[in-house]
């Protein structure tokens, strides 16, 4: 009797031990990526759409099987679009939430100080929004990628169509941080190289809610062509406040391709009449991918993508560079993003630079009609994107010193 007790006891325990651990041994495992961005202020519709990407590309991957076996979860942080919170939150994705990709931040100011924060922790880093110039310059490293047009490149795709088209006498006006000086110094520089004429600049604070104090000074240059480096809700007061006063008509209108989301125009359409803006994706592009893509994105979302579409990319990047190097080992993933392309982005095939990371990507001039921006012109990747400047000083030289003719 006593041996048939100990059996029976023998076997219950095991069935137990088999029932406490079936759960353990089918939980999938798990991978996860951090979105960084802004989440409300000047730049929240930016840092919205970065994560309406992410989240699309995340759910196409493991929808097929996820990376490596791995499901894919997301993080997402609000960075405030501020340099500290954005390097705080950095630090808790990556130590605490132990991800292996993180896309972001929206500001260039907050991604140039998150990229002393994936430096240091050496984690893979992808930047979808932001532009400054020194991302893929001093500030650049291993881990960094970008599929943003930097300010550099967009300078290089807009100076010479309104130099050509639009007039050869520009007043440049920027927002006063990272992003629009960046954007200022090089189109100063693109324009001038060019023989156009810059006959004044100005900076005006991030987040400046009366801009009638400069208006003054740009009549008074009496330009062709007023180029404006904003982004965001102050995009959308400038053209509001420009519009009162005469401005949208009196001079033609260009700016840089993060001025104002596709979503932000119809609301504005009549100060944005004639704007030309540089951008790598619009909804209203006939292009077969950006149209493919939209369709995807509104069936998802219930609205058109815009740029931050780059997120999405982002994410498909750093998936086809784990399951080639078959390791989240940020150094082997590193190294296999280099030179890789992959062919199903937002807008089809897309390469990564190996000398800086950066992605060499066609983009379109696009001019506001009816509250939409509708393709004027095709620059090519590799007419814009400019030579390899790593470790080198993009400010070494400029002078904003008006030059005069």
């Amino acid at each position: 009797m006593k041996r048939v007790t100990w059996g029976f006891t023998v076997l219950v325990a095991v069935a137990a031990l088999v029932w406490i651990s079936a759960p353990a041994v089918s939980q999938p495992k798990v991978v996860k990526i951090g979105d960084l961005g802004s989440k409300v202020g000047v730049f929240e519709g930016y840092g919205r759409y970065q994560t309406m990407g992410v989240q699309m590309a995340v759910e196409e991957l493991n929808a097929k099987g996820g990376v490596l076996g791995h499901k894919i979860e997301i993080v997402s942080e609000d960075d405030e679009t501020k340099p500290a919170p954005a390097v705080r939150k950095a630090e808790k994705l990556i130590l605490q939430d132990d991800v292996k990709l993180l896309v972001g931040a929206v500001s260039s100011g907050a991604t140039l100080a998150v990229m002393d924060v994936t430096k240091k922790h050496k984690t893979i880093h992808w930047n979808s929004v932001s532009c400054a110039e020194f991302m893929r310059t001093t500030k650049f490293h291993k881990y960094y990628f970008s599929n943003q047009p930097d300010s550099r490149m967009q300078a290089n795709g807009l100076a010479k169509y309104i130099v050509d088209k639009m007039g050869k006498k520009v007043y440049i006006f920027y927002t006063d941080y990272a992003m629009g000086q960046s954007d200022g110094r090089q189109f100063k520089t693109a324009l001038e190289k060019l023989g156009g004429e810059v006959v004044g600049v100005a900076g005006a604070p991030l987040d400046t809610k009366d801009f009638s104090p400069w208006f003054g000074a740009i009549n008074q240059s009496n330009p062709d062509v007023l180029f404006v480096a904003f982004a965001g809700t102050d995009s959308l007061r400038l053209m509001t406040q420009l519009h009162s006063f005469g401005m949208t008509k009196k001079y033609k209108m260009a700016g840089i391709d993060c001025f104002l989301l596709q979503q932000d125009l119809p609301s504005i359409a009549e100060p944005m009449e004639g704007f030309v803006q540089l951008n790598h994706f619009s909804p209203y592009n006939p292009d077969p991918n950006m149209q493919a893509y939209n369709a995807r994105f509104k069936k998802k979302f219930g609205t058109d993508a815009n740029i931050a579409a780059g997120s999405y990319d982002a994410v498909l990047f750093w998936a086809a560079a784990v399951e080639k190097a078959k390791s989240f080992d940020p150094d082997k993933v590193a190294e296999a993003h280099e030179g890789m392309c992959v062919d199903n982005t937002h807008i089809g095939r897309q390469c990564i630079r190996k000398d800086d990371h950066q992605v060499v990507m066609d983009m379109h001039l696009y001019q506001v009609k009816g509250g939409k921006n509708l393709p004027i012109a095709r620059i090519a990747g590799s007419d814009s994107i400019g030579e390899a400047m790593v470790g080198k000083d993009p400010v070494e030289g400029f002078t904003w010193e008006i030059k005069k003719k």
